[in-house]
C-alpha cells in the first residue's frame, strides 16, 4: 500500500476481478437465502419497494434476492467480472436483473432513477477514503431515489473492529478451501484499515496461499448520520444488523441505517 490518500480506481477494479470466481463460495451465497429472505420480504412490503438498486452488488445476492420479492432491480458494481457472476446466476434462477457497471461516484442518476430503494451493503461505503468521496456517493444515492425513497446503507461495525483491535473478520472453509478475511490497522494512518483476504488450500501435502488486500475507510455511526443529514436524508435511523435490532457499539456485527429522502415519515 501506498501513502496516498486515494486508492486507484483500476486498483479497486482489480482487487474485485480477482474474487469473482470464488467470491460466492467465500461468503456462503447459496446458504444466505433462506435465512435473509424472510427480512428483505418484510422490507419490500413495508416501505412498497417495487424499483430498487443494489449499489456495489458484487455477484448479486441482494439483487436476486430483491428479484425474487418482485422487486425491479439494478445491480451496480466496479467489476465487470463480478457482474457477468450475477448475470449467470440470474440467468440460472429465471429472473430479470440489469446490470450497470460503473462505480458509485460515477453513476447516472438521471438515467437509472427514479426509484424506490438503493441498497448499499457490504463494505461498499468503505471505499470512499475520503469526506469528498462519501458525499459525492451519498449525493449519487439521494439523486436515484423518488421523493419519499428509502437508502439502505450497511458496514461492519468498524467501532467495535477499531476499540478492540480485533484483526479477523471471517474464517470460511468451502470446497476444501479457507478463506480468511482480516484487517491490519495503521498507526501512521488511523483513519485507514487494510483489508485482506488470504486463501489457503492444500494439494498433497503442500499448502498453497494467495493474498489479497485493499484500503478501507473504517467509518462510523456519527460521521455518517452527520454526512446523511448533509445531504438531505431525514429520518435517519440506526440498527445493529439486518434484523434491525438496537445498535451497540460493543456487541453489533454490523452498523444498519435507514434513511428516507424527503420529509415522509418511515
Amino acid at each position: 500500500m501506498t501513502d496516498s490518500n486515494v486508492v486507484s480506481e483500476p486498483a479497486i477494479t482489480r482487487f474485485y476481478d480477482e474474487l469473482a470466481e470464488e467470491y460466492d463460495r467465500m461468503t456462503g451465497f447459496s446458504s444466505r437465502f433462506v435465512r435473509e429472505k424472510p427480512f428483505f420480504r418484510l422490507l419490500v412490503e413495508r416501505y412498497r419497494i417495487h424499483t430498487a438498486v443494489d449499489a456495489g452488488s458484487g455477484t448479486g445476492f441482494h439483487s436476486l434476492l430483491l428479484a425474487q420479492l418482485g422487486v425491479q432491480v439494478t445491480a451496480i458494481d466496479a467489476s465487470g467480472l463480478m457482474l457477468r457472476r450475477l448475470e449467470g446466476h440470474a440467468e440460472e434462477l429465471g429472473l430479470q436483473v440489469a446490470t450497470e457497471e460503473s462505480f458509485l461516484q460515477d453513476i447516472d442518476a438521471s438515467r437509472l432513477g427514479p426509484v424506490d430503494a438503493v441498497f448499499c451493503l457490504g463494505n461498499t461505503l468503505s471505499h470512499c477514503l475520503t469526506s469528498a468521496e462519501l458525499m459525492i456517493v451519498l449525493h449519487r444515492c439521494f439523486s436515484l431515489l423518488r421523493p419519499g425513497g428509502v437508502l439502505f446503507l450497511q458496514i461492519p461495525n468498524y467501532e467495535r473492529i477499531l476499540g478492540s483491535g480485533e484483526r479477523v473478520q471471517s474464517i470460511r472453509e468451502a470446497d476444501g478451501v479457507t478463506f480468511i478475511r482480516f484487517y491490519d490497522f495503521q498507526d501512521r494512518r488511523p483513519q485507514e484499515i487494510v483489508f485482506n483476504i488470504l486463501r489457503l488450500s492444500r494439494v498433497e501435502k503442500t499448502v498453497h496461499h494467495s493474498l489479497r488486500s485493499i484500503l478501507l475507510r473504517p467509518l462510523q455511526r456519527e460521521e455518517l448520520l452527520t454526512a446523511l443529514a448533509d445531504t438531505g436524508f431525514t429520518d435517519r435511523q440506526t440498527f445493529g444488523g439486518i434484523l434491525m435490532g438496537p445498535f451497540s457499539v460493543d456487541d453489533s456485527p454490523d452498523l444498519v441505517m435507514l434513511a428516507r429522502k424527503g420529509s415522509e415519515s418511515i
